[in-house]
């Protein structure tokens, strides 16, 4: 008996094989493995893996894109929250008043100002002389007097420091007047550090008195009012930093690399002699408060170099602590500068920030006369002075 595999076909399934080839579900013949088609299951595995290899190109940076938007998100509710000043405008002096002062008038009733060599710094008011907390820039804030930017591509803002445990502070006047003047075009950055015993005419007051003061008088909005009528600047924002609260920081990154004196080092506790050393928060405030060995103009050196070593410090670091850090600042920190441009502008300059830059110190070499009777201050050269001022922020 013939097998059935062995049986003659038939005409019309002859035809059809001979058209359409052997059905690819026919039984291979007896005593003959079946054969697995092994390049289709190799292509399916690629395109299988091209999948996962594709998911993974678009998940990963989608998840980092999230985790980002969920940091920039926590980060500027916690800077408007704990950081952010509404701060007020207006046009003029006239617009801002002072309760506590009463100006001299002659018999005509106009307003007498006063001659800057005789006068005497009244006491500020209104304040009670302890040293300075951040909350006092919620209790006082004068109106900022909005200025016509002087440069497009020039922004300048004011970074007022106080130091609130430093037991020779004088109560609630501002320790540093540094300002940070930026180029948006080329993201230049320049410093200019003004010496707060510079002696300046307050126009609200009809007086005379130390730069420093109006801090004390109207909060970081009279400081800026101030320091632009002085120096026909055109600050609109600024940045008020607690320097005593800046050690935890310091400890967090670790320490700041500085360069210190023989006389430096007996001011500063752990440090035996002159030298590079890596300054602890304590350390690194107690060199920038030291104030008996030498000048005030070297001191303010010293505070800018504990802040250019802070900043050269953070960009060394992983973007994880950067923003820790960046958080860990804001409890010590008040400004009217906007969160968004907090995020997007100033802390992205602030790691480019570093000790080769642009420095200045107002006033310069010859622009300035030393008065010590009575109360000890600095007169200036003014119009000399401002004219290498912006030279200085505004030339070539």
């Amino acid at each position: 008996m013939k097998k059935h595999s062995d049986a003659p076909r038939r005409p019309e399934e002859s035809k059809r094989i001979a058209r359409e080839g052997p059905s690819r579900f026919a039984e291979p013949p007896e005593g003959i493995a079946r054969v697995e088609n092994r390049s289709h299951s190799k292509n399916r595995t690629k395109r299988h893996s091209g999948k996962r290899f594709f998911w993974l190109l678009v998940l990963i940076p989608l998840a980092l894109i999230i985790a980002a938007g969920v940091i920039y998100l926590q980060f500027r509710d916690r800077y408007k929250r704990n950081v952010y000043v509404e701060q007020s405008y207006v046009d003029s002096w006239d617009r801002i008043t002072d309760s506590d002062f009463e100006p001299e008038t002659d018999p005509s009733g106009n307003i007498v100002t006063p001659d800057p060599s005789a006068s005497q710094p009244p006491t500020p008011t209104g304040i009670p002389l302890e040293p300075p907390k951040l909350r006092d820039v919620d209790i006082r804030n004068d109106p900022i007097i909005e200025k016509e930017r002087i440069d497009p591509d020039i922004e300048n803002v004011l970074v007022i420091g106080i130091d609130g445990n430093d037991i020779d502070n004088e109560g609630h006047r501002s320790d540093t007047m540094l300002v940070v003047s930026i180029n948006t075009k080329t993201e230049q950055v320049k410093l200019v550090s003004i010496m707060r015993d510079i002696w300046t005419y307050f126009p609200n007051r009809n007086s005379w008195n130390k730069i420093n003061a109006s801090y004390a008088f109207g909060g970081p909005g009279q400081t800026v009012n101030i320091i632009n009528e002085s120096f026909g600047l055109d600050i609109r924002e600024y940045m008020v930093m607690d320097f005593s609260g800046f050690k935890e920081i310091i400890d967090i990154l670790g320490g700041v690399t500085v360069k210190i004196s023989d006389d430096e080092a007996k001011k500063i506790p752990g440090i035996s002699g002159a030298g590079t050393y890596q300054l602890t928060g304590e350390q690194a405030l107690a060199y920038s408060r030291i104030r008996k060995i030498d000048s005030d103009f070297v001191r303010v050196q010293r505070q800018r170099n504990v802040l250019l070593a802070l900043f050269s410090g953070m960009r060394k670091q992983d973007p994880i602590t950067q923003y820790q850090l960046a958080i860990d600042s804001l409890e010590h920190l008040r400004s009217n500068i906007p969160g968004e441009d907090i995020t997007s502008r100033f802390l992205e300059i602030a790691l480019k920030i570093d000790s080769s830059m642009d420095q200045m110190t107002i006033p310069g070499t010859g622009m300035y006369k030393v008065h010590s009777e009575g109360t000890w201050y600095m007169s200036l050269k003014w119009e000399a002075q401002n004219e290498v001022l912006h030279d200085f922020l505004y030339g070539e």
